[in-house]
């Protein structure tokens, strides 16, 4: 069990929270609270408000005083020029943690300055007190209660993501929940996400010396806006990166990046040059797009993702077309598609048709051997130990395609179906894709699969249920694949 500050702040027994009411979409606070209630949370809340009695069914309190206890959290999402009075009142009552979600205190419009920031500072010092923010949404916490499924979620969205060791500190409050929106195409399995806002008094290096020594975080995730205290994070990620990625998005280094950022946040952006050379220091995976990042960061979470040797990519399709923009997107991104040796090519040219290829990419186009593409293509080439990671596009399921020809009446009356498909329909996930997923833990060659029916169709689900990694098309994989080569290659050369 971690003994950093942050692993009680992230594990409130009971929650006060400002700002909330009992009118649907009424306030921000009462959003977060819903949310709050709605995930699971079994610590005591108490609501406090000046005029309701009870808000959601909890009885609420005038003043923070009133409250029975000393409340291990305390939430804020009020108009700024009363936060540093309640910041007062939390520390007169012995709060010592606190989460405020309101924003108005570093952002500039204009000429539109103010002093807020130094005051809630010098007001938590002089109690004591460490807050998340303000201009936050606050943190999610799947990890709250280890031993079941209940979590803390007070980020207004996220229902349904799957608890994972992929920890996030985002200075974004959007980039720290909305890619969760949509769990049902995202195979990612997330432990913790924090939104910091504008750091007033706990930075992204507080979080990263917390996850550092985390046992509910096995990779990072970071959205960087600025870097406070520069030389710490670069030691701590030095320290981090051998044992655990991290993986990092940069929303400065533009002219118009750097002026969104001031007005969001009223932070200093950094230089792009700066910002890269660092990155090359301190092994972070750097990506500029959002669906990259959530690749790189599905692939390294997945607990069967195992870590390639080298940058050798074996291709296995069913198709010329995506083979070719695979071998040559992979080439251009500092990959290797090694030509396969005579005697390789030999043992692949005895299983396949003559119309097939053999080479790498292996195209197996024409070939009805469901066997082959699933099961002796990709062993043979794990065997070999000729490539350190394989790619197979076209592992298209049959789920949706037979019953749909069942159903019609022009195909059912003249197609007769395969007994050994038709019957064995739910059960070809255990036939063709267990053993391969055994296969590439056996030998230590990670496998992703291509499916371009659907993300979530019943086959995509199938093979992610058994631990595979799937995609559906080709480009995103061979992008996320080449960076985290390149941070295992960092590694390696740090170890």
């Amino acid at each position: 069990m971690s003994s950093h500050f942050l692993h009680d702040f992230l594990r409130p027994k009971s929650i006060a929270i400002y700002g909330a009411n009992n009118t649907f979409g009424t306030t921000m606070g009462t959003m977060q609270l819903m949310r709050i209630i709605s995930s699971g949370y079994k610590g005591k809340i108490f609501p406090i408000h000046l005029k309701l009695d009870k808000v959601l069914g909890y009885k609420a309190y005038r003043t923070i005083a009133e409250v029975p206890e000393i409340p291990d959290l305390v939430v804020i999402v009020l108009p700024p020029k009363v936060v540093p009075q309640v910041f007062k009142e939390c520390g007169e009552k012995g709060v010592k943690n606190i989460v405020l979600i309101s924003g108005g205190f570093r952002e500039v419009t204009g000429d539109r300055i103010n002093t807020l920031t130094e005051q809630i500072i010098e007001i938590a010092n002089h109690y004591g007190i460490r807050f998340i923010g303000p201009n936050c949404f606050g943190f999610y916490n799947s990890w709250i209660y280890p031993e079941n499924d209940g979590i803390l979620n007070m980020m207004v969205w996220g229902e349904g993501l799957k608890r994972g060791k992929f920890s996030l500190a985002s200075q974004s409050g959007t980039m720290s929940s909305h890619w969760g929106m949509d769990p049902e195409y995202i195979d990612l399995s997330v432990g913790k996400t924090i939104s910091v806002g504008n750091e007033a008094n706990i930075d992204l290096v507080d979080f990263l010396e917390y996850f550092k020594d985390d046992d509910e975080t096995e990779v990072i995730g970071l959205y960087i806006e600025e870097i406070k205290r520069g030389q710490k994070f670069i030691q701590l990620t030095k320290e981090i990166t051998p044992n655990k990625p991290i993986v990092a998005m940069y929303g400065g280094g533009s002219g118009a990046g750097n002026r969104a950022i001031r007005s969001h946040t009223g932070s200093m952006a950094g230089n792009i040059k700066i910002f890269d050379a660092m990155i090359k220091e301190t092994g972070i995976i750097k990506t500029d797009y959002i669906l990259e990042f959530l690749d790189i960061v599905s692939i390294l979470s997945n607990p069967n993702f195992i870590y390639p040797r080298g940058n050798r990519i074996g291709i296995v399709t069913n198709s010329g077309g995506p083979g070719a923009l695979i071998a040559n997107n992979a080439e251009r991104k500092g990959l290797i598609v090694p030509e396969l040796s005579d005697s390789l090519q030999l043992k692949l040219k005895k299983i396949l048709p003559s119309t097939s290829s053999w080479v790498n990419p292996i195209d197996v186009t024409f070939d009805m051997n469901i066997f082959n593409f699933y099961i002796n293509l990709p062993k043979t080439l794990m065997r070999s130990g000729e490539v350190d990671a394989i790619i197979i596009y076209g592992a298209i399921g049959f789920h949706e395609m037979i019953p749909y020809m069942q159903q019609n009446e022009k195909l059912s009356a003249h197609v007769e179906f395969r007994e050994d498909m038709a019957d064995r329909l739910d059960e070809m996930d255990k036939i063709f894709i267990l053993p391969t997923i055994k296969a590439s833990q056996k030998y230590s060659i990670p496998i992703i699969y291509i499916n371009p029916q659907n993300y979530a169709s019943h086959w995509s689900k199938k093979i992610r249920e058994h631990g595979g990694i799937v995609f559906q098309f080709w480009d995103r994989p061979v992008g996320a694949l080449a960076k985290i080569i390149e941070y295992v290659q960092f590694t390696k050369k740090h170890s």
